[in-house]
């Protein structure tokens, strides 16, 4: 505890009272004096051992392929930009897949693989849109996602 060494005067100051505020000045000097320590020690802490460590032998990762669209309205339906005959959807699609994915372009397997997203005007029957998904499966497309607009903005 510390003392008050400045009284009000007067005869009630017969002696010191006692004051309950802690010094918290020697505590802030050797919190100061700890963290010069401690950064001067760190550096010096680091491990000096030698290690052969084996060299990386990754691969880079190849882009994705680019997503196949299929459009679908009153006008016919579209595989990207081009009009096609709904007989003809399986492959003019195969060939669309081909052209964005030029890294699978050999691989019939990895072409069937990929995903084919469609998309129709909300005022479209869907039965045209069950025909154009059954078109795709007839040639082998099997993952196909339909597509929608977000209104909720």
């Amino acid at each position: 505890m510390a003392g008050k060494l400045s009284g009000g005067g007067g005869k009630k100051s017969r002696g010191l009272e006692v004051n309950a505020d802690p010094n918290v000045i020697p505590f802030i000097d050797i919190m100061l004096v700890l963290l010069i320590i401690f950064m001067i020690a760190a550096p010096i802490s680091s491990v000096d051992i030698e290690v052969s460590m084996p060299d990386a032998r990754i691969q880079p990762s190849q882009r994705p392929p680019r997503p196949t669209w299929i459009s679908v309205n009153n006008d016919g339906v579209f595989v990207m930009n081009d009009q096609v005959d709904l007989n003809a959807l399986g492959e003019a699609t195969y060939e669309a897949v081909r052209a964005n994915s030029p890294q699978i372009a050999n691989d019939e397997f990895e072409i069937m693989d990929q995903r084919i997203y469609i998309r129709a005007d909300s005022d479209l029957a869907y039965r045209e849109v069950v025909r154009v998904m059954n078109r795709l499966q007839d040639k082998g497309f099997t993952k196909i996602g339909l597509v929608a607009e977000d209104r909720r903005r």
